[in-house]
């Protein structure tokens, strides 16, 4: 039974505000993780391996060994980076992907016990607990309300009607300037967005058209484009290890439809890049909870099949060799990975947001200011690490079930996440060979700066709203500003420069759950109550995990 970690994602910084070295957190009461199995990342031989092995035999046997010296019995060993076809050799090389090794136990086994005695193991690289984290975002719903759907994104165009969740009046011009910049550019449909999340409802009308399809690889039973995954036609199922990529939980969905959701068609949504592809990698279970090994196989999936941007709305509390290595390869392969700092309301470092390759996202509120209270509750969490914030309280989207309901919303910085993502698909979509560095510097450069309340949105950098709110219009005119709102860029900050904004005390803004426990909504079904904003499970109460036969 795996128990699971409520954890989040927050972003890494890029190279105009590098992140401080972090250290590993130590297992607290914060952590989950599975407690079937671990990740071993053995010592690379030097023994000449077939390549056409999906994995390396001599490996298998002395993980064998090793474990039979302690008599601890195996269950199954499992490659987690497979020899894709598609992979980068140099990278696959480099981050030595081919040691790395999913280890599953019989029995009942002391997971960390275990990790610690294999420190002593020559043979062996590292050792971990395989971390559980979760979605980064919180669903709700609402009454249908009488004017069209698109009046509701007010992320796109707001025109200060929305409320903030704790009552204060919306801001008219809150928002990431979209329709202004639809006229210059509003994507590409070469561009690639993998959707690492808990899935999509592929068939949904909103999204007609707008699903990646690997026109290498046919419905039958087969790896017809030898990567390693069968029928992986829209994507893979990481969780389940199957093709079906199906949203459990609907979280995806949402994150997909804000995304991509087809502009222009008379129904639902509007989404921020209207031709993009969406490539669908399932990492998160029916209960938005996922492994780290998950996320790592996603991300070597997601970078080795063609996405350029990767929109991570998720998150854990604990560091992880494997999972930076992950995100290590997809960053050098030439993907931007977006991240959610997270919604605990307070500074605490999660991950991936936190690793270097890694841009970090906060949330804001229909008035520009940072979201202190989601409408389930929560709060968007501040760092050094963070890059921009973007809308995310009561974001509408479509519903995994039902495809004529439009009444759903989510809030978080999962959401916030997504709309950075598709700024950086549209981007792309204007010039195809801007490099990592030049969409973070763009992104960044561009973002407006003291939006929000001033006792947090210093000029600058700073901790709770990094260089400021995205704007779609000022980057697509970055270099020339046709806007004439900036004269130039602003100059990089280092990390270390950075105003720490002492002076302001935000202890009546931190979450009152002293435990660091995040909560997240059910999800609505024909049982729910639309108007029930605190419908949601704490974590220590969350259920196990489903039977393989019920998933």
């Amino acid at each position: 039974m795996k128990k699971v970690i409520f954890t989040v994602l927050l972003l890494c910084s890029l190279i105009a505000f590098p992140s401080d070295n972090i250290t590993p957190k130590e297992n607290n009461n914060k952590s989950r993780y599975a407690k079937d199995h671990i990740i071993v990342k053995l010592k690379k031989t030097n023994s000449n391996i077939a390549a056409s092995l999906p994995s390396n035999i001599q490996y298998e046997n002395t993980l064998n060994e090793i474990f039979a010296a302690y008599g601890i019995k195996l269950n199954k060993l499992k490659v987690l980076f497979p020899r894709d076809s598609k992979r980068n050799t140099a990278l696959y090389n480099k981050y030595e992907l081919e040691t790395y090794y999913v280890v599953y136990f019989e029995g009942t086994t002391d997971i960390p016990a275990t990790c610690n005695k294999l420190e002593k193991e020559t043979k062996i690289d590292f050792s971990e607990p395989d971390f559980i984290g979760e979605a980064a975002g919180i669903k709700g719903s609402g009454m249908k309300p009488n004017d069209n759907f698109f009046s509701r994104q007010w992320g796109l165009y707001n025109d200060g009607s929305q409320r903030t969740t704790t009552g204060r009046n919306g801001k008219p011009g809150a928002d990431m300037n979209v329709l202004k910049a639809w006229d210059i550019a509003s994507g590409s449909g070469d561009i690639i967005v993998g959707i690492l999340d808990s899935g999509t409802k592929i068939d949904h009308p909103d999204l007609n058209g707008r699903i990646w399809v690997n026109s290498e690889e046919i419905k039958n039973g087969k790896d017809d484009d030898g990567n390693g995954f069968v029928d992986d036609i829209n994507g893979y199922n990481f969780a389940y290890d199957n093709p079906n990529v199906k949203d459990d939980g609907g979280h995806g969905t949402n994150i997909a439809g804000t995304i991509g959701a087809t502009t222009n068609n008379d129904i639902g949504y509007a989404g921020i890049d209207q031709k993009c592809k969406l490539m669908i990698c399932k990492n998160l279970d029916d209960e938005n909870l996922g492994e780290y090994s998950w996320w790592s196989a996603s991300l070597y999936y997601a970078s080795n099949n063609g996405a350029r941007v990767l929109n991570m709305s998720e998150g854990g509390y604990d560091y992880s060799k494997t999972l930076e290595n992950a995100i290590n390869y997809a960053s050098d392969a030439g993907c931007i990975i977006i991240a959610s700092m997270m919604n605990k309301n307070n500074g605490d470092t999660y991950y991936p947001a936190s690793f270097k390759n890694v841009l970090a996202v906060g949330a804001t509120d229909t008035d520009d200011s940072r979201a202190r209270e989601f409408t389930w509750g929560g709060g968007s969490n501040w760092g050094k690490h963070i890059a921009v914030v973007a809308p995310g309280n009561k974001i509408y989207g479509l519903d995994y079930k039902d495809n004529s309901n439009y009444d759903v919303y989510w809030s978080g910085t999962s959401q916030a996440t997504a709309y950075v993502s598709g700024i950086a698909s549209i981007l792309l979509g204007q010039d195809p060979s801007r490099t990592n560095k030049e969409l973070r510097e763009i992104i960044t450069q561009t973002a407006i700066d003291q939006v929000g309340d001033p006792r947090e949105d210093k000029a600058g950098f700073d901790d709770y709203y990094g260089y400021g709110r995205v704007d779609l219009y000022e980057a697509l005119n970055y270099g020339t500003y046709s806007s004439g709102k900036k004269e130039k860029v602003k100059d990089p900050v280092d990390i270390n420069d950075r105003q720490d904004n002492k002076d302001y005390d935000n202890e009546n803004y931190r979450d009152n759950d002293n435990n660091g426990n995040s909560t997240r909504a059910k999800a609505n079904d024909e049982n729910d109550n639309p108007r029930n904003k605190n419908d949601r499970n704490d974590n220590e109460q969350r259920g196990k995990k489903p039977k393989a036969d019920d998933r």
